[in-house]
């Protein structure tokens, strides 16, 4: 029993203090204390004492066995995944477009509803030195086909970066954007007509650099060379080289508002039009003429964007407005009335604007103006004007609605079964499964 022992301790304490506050000099204050605090602690202990002299002739109480119950060892928190582990899982997303569309205006095939694209996506790192995003889309009655598919360094030295693969070009801001995360249901006039009906899309190599500049602005520039896939301005069977450079700069206007301007251009080579190659079948003369299929082709373009969003409540309000201009060069050749084939220069302008207002958390309203001559004929035009209504059931989900009224003139009109105005109106479901990267801003 240590109890007895400490009792003993105490007492030597208490009996050592007088002798060493005898060595003290009898003037010093702090004796009369010290003297009074031996006396408390002389009477503690005897009251101690006594207690346990009780305890050892009665015998202590009995205390209740106490029950030591096994402390779990706490786990290491997970860390986040190692490359390695993100190669073995990459980030696998599913997302489809069920879209309605009908004209109050005429009866044609494109009325009515359809799952117009389902897209799956992978995402992976493939080392510390590269990722690799992945895009497969399942068109409707159309067979699957790589909508993108690339390889992007992660640790080229400076400001610098390299990608290579199947991409969508920076031409503007639009035509990066997937059918899914466009502002509107269908894809801006004037992109469709001078860019195709699935942006313009390179196989090739694109190089990007941020530009020191004594400014403080964000200057980036980018240089892409590749095959362009197949459409209205650069379609040569001979797979010729496309080049093209966009410029783009950002500033911060408020802690709430920004502003990007950007300037594109895209050199190459166009074959033959669809309509140049209907007219000489429909003249009977597909063994006689010949078209070119290397023939100059160059667009232009210029971007601007603005934004507002609100720091405390930027969940809730929000403010775009993005309009780009495009300029198309090229050179065509036409069938005269005298059955020979006329080459020809044909420029054509086009564009779009578009402004949205967000005033909840989940609802969006947007209005977009569209004007745009056809590659092939500058003096072929077309005006349109939409509401768009935008509801985010979550981020996961998300409901479309716009009406869209489209003027023509005569000769647009013959490309539409001569119908020289639309009213159209559009229901479009995209609900996401899985991983989904966030869009660039």
């Amino acid at each position: 029993m240590r109890r007895p022992g400490a009792v003993l301790a105490l007492w030597f304490v208490l009996l050592a203090a007088p002798a060493v506050a005898g060595e003290l000099r009898a003037t010093d204050p702090e004796i009369a204390e010290l003297k009074l605090e031996i006396q408390e602690l002389r009477q503690m202990l005897l009251a101690l004492e006594k207690r346990l002299i009780e305890l050892d002739r009665y015998g202590a109480a009995p205390q209740p066995a106490r029950t030591t119950l096994p402390v779990p060892t706490p786990q290491p928190a997970r860390s986040a995944p190692t490359w390695r582990e993100n190669l073995q899982n990459p980030a696998i997303g599913v997302v489809f477009l069920a879209t309605g569309n009908t004209s109050l205006s005429h009866e044609n095939e494109v009325n009515g509803f359809d799952l117009s694209e389902a897209e799956i996506s992978f995402q992976s790192v493939v080392d510390p030195l590269a990722k690799v995003d992945l895009f497969i889309a399942f068109p409707a009655d159309e067979s699957p086909e790589v909508e993108e598919a690339y390889a992007t360094t992660l640790s080229l030295p400076g400001p610098l970066q390299l990608r290579g693969g199947r991409f969508k070009t920076r031409f503007g801001k639009w035509n990066t954007l997937h059918n899914h995360a466009f502002f509107t249901v269908d894809r801006p006039d004037a992109l469709e007509l001078l860019l195709g009906e699935e942006s313009l899309t390179y196989d090739g190599i694109s190089f990007s650099v941020l530009i020191p500049n004594p400014w403080d602005v964000y200057l980036e520039s980018v240089t892409e060379i590749g095959t362009a896939r197949e459409g209205v301005s650069f379609n040569s069977s001979e797979r010729n080289l496309t080049y093209q450079q966009h410029l783009s700069a950002f500033f911060d206007l408020t802690a709430n508002a920004t502003l990007e301007v950007g300037l594109s251009a895209a050199l190459g080579r166009t074959g033959p039009s669809g309509q140049l190659e209907e007219n000489i079948a429909a003249a009977g003369l597909g063994s006689a003429l010949d078209p070119l299929d290397e023939l100059d082709s160059m667009l232009l373009g210029a971007d601007i964007t603005y934004k507002w969003k609100p720091l405390q409540r930027n969940a809730y309000r929000s403010f775009l407005w993005q309009t780009e201009v495009l300029s198309s060069h090229q050179d065509r050749q036409e069938l005269t009335v005298r059955d020979t084939l006329e080459t020809e220069s044909v420029s054509s302008l086009g564009g779009y604007s578009y402004a949205e207002y967000q005033f909840t958390r989940r609802w969006r309203l947007g209005v977009r103006f569209d004007w745009s001559e056809f590659p092939d004929d500058d003096e072929d035009r077309i005006r349109a004007g939409s509401a768009v209504a935008r509801f985010q059931l979550s981020d996961f989900q998300e409901i479309r609605f716009q009406y869209k009224y489209t003027d023509r003139n005569d000769g647009a009109a013959m490309r539409f079964d001569d119908e020289t105005d639309d009213h159209r109106i559009f229901l479009q479901w995209i609900p996401l499964i899985g991983a989904h990267g966030a869009h660039k801003y």
